[in-house]
Order: structure tokens, then C-alpha cells, then sequence
């Protein structure tokens, strides 16, 4: 039986590729049916109806998933595609083109918008690169299947059954999102995680404020413009190639085909390697194959082109929305990705103006169109891999960085029990697991040493590497702070009245503990998503504050057993710097969290205050 998220993922997923069928059945034909009534500028305006109207809704889906839930959105955005095919079909062309491919464009942008946001919800922040290779995927497949049914349609059946797959198609999208489930629900292990609610509007200026994050943004809409000319021109193209709309929806189709089977892979290998790189790659080969595209001189190199595209648009497709991801809060991430769909989808509308005037104004006629587009796409990855800082990042020494803190945390886990030890007389059995403490510090040492050269050995920049570095600095005092307290604390004279004590000293000894985990959780969500590092930080702030108002009260009590008579004053005093040791500790692992907080300022974290005011 599959589970309940896997049932809602598919559904979801099905609905995807149903509306992105209807959807590729246009890349294929639109272009070639409008172009013997409009000429000119017109000529791709279906597309300009369909990009703005799909970018503005795409924002408009955020809201509504965050106030309506996911699946009422899925059930408005099918509804008004089903509406959109319908007047495909039935009104005359070119006009059932442009108006159609309004509503069409309204429920493609809240489907989809949609699926990014309730198969986020289903996936979590761990893998939010492969949530959008999931949805991207799905809807390519479906634009793939489309593509070549509706060129091999328009050449063998006619334009009339073409149109009518749109409509089915979308008819039985309308159906599936109605048997969708709600997944809002899975979100609240994420919110768990990031305790900050910002406003709804804050996701918006979260974004723009940040020139990280506008980096993806403009990547994304050029990279969409790049697309919507492939789609409204290369079937022209072909067709001046002495080639019929079969081949155009054939070369369609392997474009959609390539792409979608790749970004699963892609998005995933993101998930674990990092954005920048592979997005900048492919954004880079694309515009490799669009200024390779107008030299082709035969259907098998079309062909190639193609697939080349396909390769280059899966490689960043999927990894550009993964940064907006990254760093939104839960609470507002619906929007968000509304937002980052909203900046991305309307270069369908300019890409298809801008394809329109090079073609009115461009000798060259449809190869200048591809080449100017190749060299703008090249600008924009040269621009992106200046200024987008990594979200995801990963350091060679990370695993080993976890197992030191790990380390350290078995040593406060053993302090604890050597304080019991201590109180309640067993000085032998406390002796014995000082010992065992001895070898985990040696332990430690080791894999400092380790981490130390793999930092020092490697590719990173200066001052990550000095970061790094200091953090195992910091968390290395911890080891010789609990044996130096065990020994302040086996030079004390025992008399019954110490046992008040015994209690506060642990819960010392144990909230110190839980701050190491916290901090292994810390740096864990260092290479998840800065964001969340910064806000478990905050956390550890709270830690170190209770065990120093421990402190304080342990300190009282020990000048009132001294006042009082009841324990000799080298007994206080060694009592005293254990306690002090203790309480060094904890300020070791909140000033390790100041350094993952500058180490996540690198990677355009914004404090959890500074979220909360937006």
C-alpha cells in the first residue's frame, strides 16, 4: 500500500502531466496556425497572452495556497485551463490563440505554482532541488507527450483533433486535482525547524533585498525567454528548413523528453553538491546550443541541438528556484515560490515581444533571433556566477567537523555521570570514566588534526577555511574544561551537606549536553540551508543563558553552605571553578554558534530578528 504523502505526490504529479500535455500540444502547433493569419509582430502573440497571464498568477497562486489550501488551488487553476482549451477549440483562429491562452495561462501558472508548493510541503527543505525536478519534470514529460502527439495530429488528422487532445486533456487534469489531498499538513515538521513567522508580504522583500537571491531571479526570467523562442520560433524555423511541423513537434518533443528524465538527476545531485555550479553550467551550455542552432544544416542536427537543450535546461531548470527555497521561511515559502514562478514565467511574454522585433528588424531573419538570444543567456550566467552565493554549500572536512562536536558530546554525557559519581561517593567507578574521557579528548584531537589538514589542504577561500578552523578550536576547549572540573571536583571534602547541590551541578552538566546536539543540529542545517542555521543559533543563545543562570544560583548556594559553616573554604573554592569550568563550556558552544552564524551570513542568511520584522 502506498503511503498517504505518496498518494498525494502522485496525484499531484498526474495532474502535472496532464495540464503540461495540453500545454505541449501548442508548442508544437501554435505558432504554425497563427503564422498564416498574423504576420509580423503578432505573429507570436499567443504566447504573450499565455507568459503574462501564467507569471501573474503564478505569484497569485501563493496567495491562495496560503489562504485557500493546495488543493482548492489546484481545483481553481484546472478549472480555468479547462475554460482556456475550451475556447482553443471552439472560437475561430488566430483569435482562439490569444484569448484562450489567457485563461490557459492562468490555470498553467496556479497548477504548477501549486504542485512546487505542495510537493515542497511533502519533501521538506532537505531535498527542495529535487521537489522542483519532481514538478518540473512531470510537467515537461507532459509538454514532451504533447508536442509530439499534437504535431504528429495537426500532419495526419488535422488541426481539429489536435485542438481536441487539449481539451481532454485538460479535462481529465480538472478530474485528477479534484481527487487531490490537502498537504499543508506535512509543513509543520520544517516550521519546527524555523521558529520565525514572518508576514506574508515579507516574502517579497525577503527576496528582492537580497542581491543573492535577485540573482536566480533574472536567470530564470532570460533563461525562460530563451525557451519561449525556442518554442514560438524554432517550428518556423524548421519549417524554412523545408521541413513540415512532424519534425517540429519530433524536435520538440526530444528537447521535452531529454529535459524532463534529466532534472530528477540534476535536482537531486543539488540537493547534495550545491546550486551555483551546476545552474551556471547549464545555463552556459544552453547558450552554447542556441548560437550553435542557426549553423545546423539537416533534421539530425536539429536533432542534436535539440537534445543538447534539453541536457542545459535540466541542469538549471530545477536548481534556479531551489535558493528562493533555501532561504524562505516555512511559513512563507508558498509565497515565495509563487513569487520566483511569477519573475521566471513572464519571460515567456518578453522573450516572445523580443523574438517578434528581432524578427521585424533582424536581417538575419530566424538564426539572428537564436544568436542574440544565445550571447544575452551567456551574459546572464556571467552575471549570476558573480553574484549568487551558495545555499547549499558542502566542505570536503564536514562529516568529520559533525563527528568532533559528536565526540565532545559523549564527554559531557560521561561528566554527567562522573558528577553523580563524585556526590554519591563511587570515586573509583568516577575515576574510571575520567579515564574513558581521557581517550575520547585524545580521540578528539585527532580528528581536529584531520579537519585541520583537509581544511588546509584543500580549494576553499581564505576565510572559510580560518572559520572552520576556529569552530573546532572552540568546541576543543569543551574536552579539557570537563577534565580539569573533575579534577576540581575529586579535591573536595565531601560531607552530607553538598548533596543540595548535586542536582543544579547536572542539570548544569546536562543543559551543556544539549547544547552540544543543538550545535551538531547547527552545523547539520549549515549545509541544509544557512537560514535555518542562523535561527537553531538563536537557540543556543537560549541554552547558554539557562545554564549561566544556573551558575548563579550554584554559586549562591555553595557562599551559604560557607557562611554557615558547613564546608571548608578549598572545598568552596574548588566547587566554585568546577562550576565555572561548567559554565565555560556552555559559553564555548554559543560562541561556536557565532561563527556558523558569520559562516551563514556568507551564504546571504538574514538574522531571525530581521525576518521577523519584515
Amino acid at each position: 500500500m502506498l503511503k498517504k504523502e505518496n498518494k498525494a505526490l502522485l496525484l499531484i504529479l498526474a495532474t502535472e502531466v496532464l495540464v503540461g500535455s495540453a500545454t505541449g500540444v501548442q508548442r508544437a502547433i501554435a505558432s504554425v496556425a497563427t503564422s498564416g493569419s498574423l504576420q509580423g509582430l503578432p505573429v507570436l502573440l499567443p504566447l504573450v497572452s499565455f507568459g503574462v497571464f501564467k507569471a501573474t498568477f503564478d505569484l497569485t497562486a501563493g496567495y491562495i495556497s496560503h489562504k485557500k489550501g493546495r488543493r482548492t488551488s489546484l481545483v481553481i487553476g484546472t478549472t480555468a485551463y479547462l475554460i482556456g482549451a475550451t475556447l482553443i477549440f471552439l472560437a475561430k483562429p488566430p483569435l482562439n490563440f490569444v484569448i484562450g491562452n489567457i485563461f490557459v495561462g492562468i490555470g498553467e501558472g496556479i497548477v504548477f505554482a501549486t504542485s512546487a508548493i505542495a510537493i515542497g510541503d511533502i519533501l521538506g527543505v532537505e531535498r527542495s532541488s529535487l521537489t522542483f525536478g519532481y514538478i518540473e519534470s512531470a510537467c515537461y514529460i507532459g509538454y514532451a507527450f504533447g508536442a509530439y502527439i499534437g504535431g504528429w495530429a495537426w500532419s495526419t488528422l488535422g488541426g481539429t483533433t489536435a485542438l481536441m487532445i487539449i481539451v481532454v486533456s485538460s479535462a481529465l487534469a480538472l478530474g485528477t486535482a479534484i481527487s487531490s489531498r490537502e498537504t499543508s499538513t506535512y509543513l509543520e515538521s520544517d516550521k519546527k525547524k524555523f521558529s520565525a513567522k514572518p508576514r506574508p508580504q515579507a516574502a517579497l522583500k525577503l527576496i528582492i533585498s537580497n542581491p543573492s537571491l535577485v540573482s536566480p531571479l533574472i536567470a530564470a526570467h532570460v533563461a525562460k525567454m530563451a525557451d519561449s523562442i525556442v518554442w514560438g520560433v524554432m517550428p518556423l524555423f524548421m519549417l524554412s528548413r523545408g521541413l513540415d511541423v512532424y519534425y517540429a513537434g519530433y524536435a520538440q518533443s526530444v528537447l521535452l523528453i531529454v529535459w524532463s528524465a534529466t532534472m530528477p538527476f540534476w535536482s537531486s545531485y543539488s540537493d547534495r553538491v550545491g546550486r551555483r555550479l551546476i545552474s551556471m553550467l547549464g545555463l552556459m551550455f544552453t547558450a552554447f546550443m542556441l548560437i550553435a542552432l542557426p549553423s545546423t544544416r539537416s533534421f539530425p542536427e536539429i536533432l542534436l541541438i535539440a537534445l543538447g537543450l534539453g541536457i542545459g535546461y535540466a541542469m538549471f531548470y530545477p536548481v534556479l528556484p531551489a535558493p528562493i527555497s533555501d532561504m524562505s521561511p516555512p511559513s512563507i515559502r508558498d509565497i515565495s515560490v509563487g513569487f520566483y514562478r511569477f519573475a521566471r514565467d513572464s519571460g515567456y511574454a518578453t522573450g516572445a515581444i523580443l523574438a517578434s522585433f528581432l524578427l521585424q528588424g533582424a536581417g538575419g531573419g530566424y538564426p539572428s533571433v537564436f544568436t542574440n538570444v544565445g550571447v544575452l543567456v551567456a551574459i546572464t550566467a556571467a552575471f549570476y556566477s558573480v553574484f549568487f552565493r551558495e545555499t547549499r554549500p558542502t566542505w570536503p572536512f564536514f562529516d568529520l567537523v559533525v563527528e568532533h562536536v559528536e565526540t565532545i558530546k559523549k564527554i559531557l554525557s560521561l561528566q554527567k555521570d562522573i558528577v553523580k559519581d563524585i556526590f554519591e561517593g563511587r570515586l573509583g567507578e568516577a575515576q574510571r570514566k575520567t579515564e574513558e574521557i581521557k581517550e575520547l579528548e585524545r580521540k578528539a584531537d585527532r580528528i581536529k588534526r584531520e579537519v585541520a589538514w583537509r581544511i588546509w589542504s584543500g580549494f576553499l577561500p581564505i576565510s572559510s577555511r580560518m572559520d572552520f578552523e576556529k569552530l573546532v578550536e572552540e568546541i576543543d576547549k569543551v574536552a579539557g574544561a570537563v577534565i580539569e572540573c573533575n579534577e576540581r571536583l575529586l579535591w573536595v571534602k565531601f560531607v552530607p551537606e553538598l548533596s543540595e547541590l548535586e542536582p543544579s551541578i547536572v542539570e548544569m552538566v546536562s543543559e551543556t549536553e544539549g547544547l552540544a546536539g543543538k550545535l551538531i543540529e547547527n552545523i547539520q542545517m549549515l549545509r541544509l540551508s544557512p537560514a535555518y542555521a542562523v535561527n537553531i543559533s538563536r537557540e543556543i543563545d537560549s541554552g547558554e543563558r539557562k545554564v549561566d543562570r544556573l551558575r548563579s544560583e550554584t554559586l549562591s548556594k555553595i557562599r551559604q553552605l560557607v557562611d554557615q559553616g558547613k564546608i571548608d573554604v578549598m572545598s568552596a573554592l574548588n566547587l566554585m571553578d568546577a562550576v565555572n569550568l561548567i559554565e565555560l563550556s556552555s559559553d564555548d558552544f554559543q560562541d561556536a554558534a557565532d561563527i556558523i552564524r558569520i559562516i551563514a551570513y556568507k551564504h546571504a542568511a538574514l538574522p531571525p530578528e530581521k525576518v521577523e520584522t519584515l
